[in-house]
């Protein structure tokens, strides 16, 4: 005697798809027709892109912020602390980053 474990499988899947091939009815019960899909894309799409081209458009290195901190180590007046080196050794370790090749 086999048995198959399969049979309940198929069987489900069967009645399945013969009960998602019948077409939707047309109208509801009251008699109304049922209205078409649609999509609405929001008004604050263009507002996303304007800011993401803005947000592109800004320098990568900030130069003004570079030059500071520059100055402040030629000086001798930038001083780190031992949480902040922690913090960022710890931030360092904990973001993937991606290899550019």
């Amino acid at each position: 005697m086999r048995i198959d474990s399969n049979a309940n499988l198929r069987a489900a899947t069967e009645q399945a798809g013969a009960t998602s091939a019948r077409p939707a009815p047309a109208n509801t019960s009251g008699g109304e027709l049922l209205a078409p899909d649609r999509a609405e894309l929001s008004p604050d799409q263009a507002r996303v892109q304007s800011l993401s081209a803005q947000v592109n458009a800004l320098p990568e290195i900030r130069r003004d912020k570079v030059a500071a901190l520059q100055v402040a180590v030629k000086q001798g007046n930038y001083e780190v602390s031992a949480e902040q080196t922690a913090e960022a050794m710890m931030s360092e370790m904990l973001v993937p980053h991606s290899t550019a090749a």
